[in-house]
């Protein structure tokens, strides 16, 4: 008797480039395969199941993907990471920047893509080199009216605040170094494949 074992697999490459004024700036293309954090293995597993089922369904989780963060630290890339190492300010006091856009690719894909402008994460003259990005799950509060996410949802329980660069995320990326100066747009997209 023939068996046929199909592991099905969540895997996860990001892209990075600088941009002025549209066009791709030299050498600063960066691509590879994230690793899904700790964190972002539980929430897509309660994602997909019910806490109860009844006349009012209830999730264990209402998280998706909502944030990205880059930063300038290096750390070992593993599911145990909890933050970014060094993480950067996007926009003012906020280190947390919301996904621009979603794509799907094809029926099991998703792309989800952040554009940061020539004055988020370098507000001055000075150059900026970033070496990691963060991908990261929340609730939308608006429309959980107040009421916190379940605790099994992962890793923490109340919605995510900008200005917080502690949280963890559900995937993380390192890599060499992009130098971000005010003349370049940074652009991520992080594609899943289920």
């Amino acid at each position: 008797m023939l068996h046929f074992r199909e592991d099905i697999q969540i895997t996860s490459n990001v892209f990075l480039c600088m941009r002025e004024r549209g066009k791709l700036v030299p050498g600063s293309r960066r691509e590879g395969h994230n690793v899904f954090t700790s964190t972002g293995r539980n929430i897509l597993s309660r994602l997909i199941a019910w806490q109860s089922i009844g006349s009012v369904d209830v999730p264990y989780t209402h998280k998706r993907m909502r944030w990205m963060a880059v930063g300038s630290g290096t750390q070992l890339e593993a599911v145990n990471v909890s933050s970014l190492n060094n993480p950067l300010p996007a926009l003012g006091a906020n280190y947390l920047s919301e996904i621009q856009s979603v794509e799907f690719l094809d029926s099991t894909s998703v792309r989800f893509i952040k554009s940061f402008g020539t004055s988020e994460v370098t507000f001055s003259s000075t150059p900026v080199p970033i070496t990691e990005a963060g991908l990261f799950a929340d609730v939308n509060p608006a429309t959980m009216g107040g009421v916190e996410d379940s605790a099994a949802g992962g890793g923490y329980t109340s919605t995510l605040s900008p200005e917080v660069s502690t949280y963890p995320p559900s995937a993380y990326k390192a890599f060499e170094a992009l130098t971000k100066t005010q003349d370049f747009t940074l652009e991520i997209r992080w594609d899943f494949r289920f």
